[in-house]
């Protein structure tokens, strides 16, 4: 993915949860092993539209603002919804 994130080949299915009944790749770290997001390989309809998209925790990443030039936890910033066409 990129020198920082990273994703094992091994597929997973989620058991439980928004990811019930996909199979996805976990995306991790390079430099402190937490899983940051996913690549959802395969779902039902609802979830068709991130196939293939890397789709990270909010909670795993922090945002870098170029304007201000300050870092925060991307838990903390509201992210305007956009549709794929966009």
């Amino acid at each position: 993915v990129t020198s920082d994130v990273t994703w094992e080949d091994s597929l997973l299915v989620g058991l439980e949860g928004a990811l019930l009944g996909c199979a996805y790749y976990l995306l991790f770290c390079r430099s402190c092993g937490s899983a940051v997001g996913f690549i959802l390989y395969s779902s039902g309809s609802e979830l068709a539209h991130l196939r293939d998209l890397f789709c990270f925790f909010k909670d795993s990443i922090m945002c870098y603002f170029l304007k201000n030039q300050m870092i925060i936890e991307a838990s903390k910033v509201t992210f305007p919804a956009v549709t794929l066409k966009k």
